[in-house]
C-alpha cells in the first residue's frame, strides 16, 4: 500500500502562513458510487467500508498520510465510536494495518467513517521563507466515507479548509500563484487517481474557481461563483 519513495514517518512541519491561510469550506470533492447496502450483513458492510479506505488512501498515497480516523454505527446504535491517532516515528503501515483490523473486528456495521489527514505540499517555513520546500503539514485535509443502512447510498468526499491549492489568500489577497503552481498539480493527480478507483467526481463545492480536479488559474474563472457552503445533509467531519 506505502509508496516507498516517500517517507512517512518524518513528523509534520510548522508551516508560514504567509501567502495562504485558513478558509472554511474552501473546497470539497465528492464522489457517489454505486452500491447498495439493502440486507447485508455487518461483516458485508464493514468489508465495504475496508476496501473503501484502502482504495481512498492508495488513491491519496502521494499526497496524504492518515493520522486519526474516527468510525461509527448508526444513531440507533448503543455501540461506542473508535477513535485511532497515529504517532509519528511510529510504523505508518501498522497503523494502517491496525485501522483495518479494528474496522473488520467492529461489532456493529459502520456507517461513517472520518480521516483526518496531513498532507505532503510545499510551503515556506521559517527557516526557509523564501524559498518553498515540500514536507507533511497537519490539519490541512479530511477524507469521508458514508454509506449505510441508515444513511443511504454512499459518499466518498475530501474536503480542505484553507487556500494552499488557491491562486490568492482569501484574506489579504496576496499572490499565492507560487504555491499554487507547485501543489495544484499534486491535488489534481489525487483527485483523477481517486475517481479512477471509485468513478466520476460528481460534486464540487467550494471557492469560485474550483472544479472537479482543484483550482483553475484565476484567468480561467468562470464569472459565476461556486456555492461556498457545505449541504446541511451531509455526514459531519471530524
Amino acid at each position: 500500500m506505502q509508496n516507498q519513495s516517500i517517507d512517512k514517518t518524518v513528523p509534520p512541519i510548522v508551516p508560514l502562513y504567509d501567502t495562504w491561510g485558513g478558509k472554511k469550506s474552501a473546497g470539497r470533492w465528492c464522489i457517489v458510487p454505486p452500491f447498495d447496502f439493502t440486507n447485508l450483513s455487518t461483516q458485508f458492510v464493514n468489508a465495504w467500508y475496508i476496501n473503501s479506505t484502502i482504495g481512498t488512501i492508495d488513491a491519496f498515497d502521494e499526497l496524504a498520510r492518515v493520522w486519526k480516523v474516527f468510525f461509527s454505527p448508526s444513531s440507533e446504535s448503543d455501540i461506542k465510536g473508535v477513535v485511532l491517532e497515529w504517532q509519528p516515528g511510529s510504523s505508518y503501515e501498522e497503523y494502517i494495518e491496525h485501522l483495518l483490523k479494528a474496522i473488520r473486528e467492529y461489532p456493529a456495521a459502520i456507517e461513517e467513517l472520518a480521516m483526518q489527514v496531513e498532507l505532503l505540499v510545499f510551503v515556506r517555513t521559517e527557516e526557509s521563507p523564501h524559498q518553498p520546500i515540500r514536507a507533511w503539514v497537519r490539519f490541512l485535509g479530511e477524507l469521508l466515507i458514508c454509506g449505510g443502512l441508515e444513511y443511504g447510498e454512499p459518499d466518498f468526499c475530501f474536503s480542505v479548509h484553507h487556500t494552499l491549492f488557491y491562486p490568492f489568500s482569501y484574506h489579504n489577497s496576496a499572490d499565492n500563484s507560487e504555491l499554487y503552481s507547485l501543489n495544484q498539480p499534486l491535488l489534481e493527480n489525487a483527485l483523477r487517481r481517486w475517481e479512477e478507483r471509485f468513478g466520476s467526481i460528481s460534486e464540487v463545492e467550494g471557492l469560485k474557481g474550483i472544479y472537479e480536479y482543484g483550482f483553475k488559474p484565476k484567468e480561467e474563472w468562470a464569472a459565476k461563483s461556486t456555492n461556498s457552503y457545505f449541504d446541511s445533509n451531509d455526514c459531519s467531519l471530524l
